[in-house]
């Protein structure tokens, strides 16, 4: 069965189970467990000999199959999607524990705020969504439509027509921080008009506790932490 949602990448994953995703693939894993430093820290994380297993749904996403029961709806990058990590240790299945509530993991790794925007836009009115939780990706990433969307990050070898783009957009922080701001206001404004909660997170000090098995992504504690912080802020603004 096609995929009915809007396009991204991990649609070609659709009802697979993958044992490697994204940054965290065996060849790395090799490598490090090569290294003396990198296995010594491996094996102190307890990733030695450990299975992470990607489920993906029939729509791409790293959880089950989509029904009408109500639900949270987490936005996100890999970050939220929980590479390098059991899909029980991403943050929106911790926040999910703790509100005991079901939140539908939406993240996609390499992903843009611009395709939070688009899953917003389309998934709201999909499902039985009660809150909208977003750990905001990179503000240097961007989507653009060729044919097809397209994640483009800093480092990303973009076609020919788009490398002048590339070049003068990334120079100037002002037009990442004013595509945030209003991708940011628009989603606040798709839930507004269905009556939803919507909390955004924009993982600062985030990053860097590269802890997963990638020793790229962050690791359980950090997910749990960035769940308790939605907690608070869920508690703060008003409850769900």
């Amino acid at each position: 069965m096609a995929c009915m949602g809007p396009t991204h990448f991990d649609q070609q994953y659709a009802s697979t189970t993958r044992f490697w995703h994204g940054s965290d693939q065996e060849e790395n894993f090799k490598t490090n467990c090569a290294n003396e430093n990198t296995y010594k820290k491996l094996k102190q994380l307890g990733w030695i000999d450990v299975e992470v297993s990607y489920k993906f749904n029939s729509e791409g996403f790293r959880d089950d199959e989509f029904d009408q029961q109500p639900a949270g709806l987490a936005l996100g990058c890999s970050h939220t999607q929980g590479v390098g990590i059991q899909a029980s240790d991403a943050w929106p299945r911790q926040l999910e524990k703790m509100l005991e509530q079901k939140i539908w993991n939406l993240g996609v790794g390499g992903s843009a705020l611009d395709t939070c925007y688009r899953f917003l836009e389309y998934w709201i009115d999909q499902l039985n969504i009660k809150f909208v939780v977003c750990a905001v990706p990179h503000i240097f990433r961007y989507e653009v439509f060729d044919n097809n969307w397209s994640n483009i990050l800093p480092s990303t070898i973009v076609p020919g027509w788009l490398e002048g783009y590339q070049k003068n957009y990334l120079v100037h922080n002002q037009n990442s921080n004013l595509n945030r701001r209003k991708n940011l206001l628009a989603m606040q404004n798709i839930c507004d008009k269905h009556n939803v909660p919507f909390y955004y997170n924009l993982l600062d000090n985030f990053h860097s506790k590269a802890s997963a098995r990638d020793l790229q992504h962050h690791g359980p504690e950090a997910s749990y932490d960035l769940a308790k912080k939605f907690v608070n802020t869920i508690n703060t603004q008003g409850n769900i």
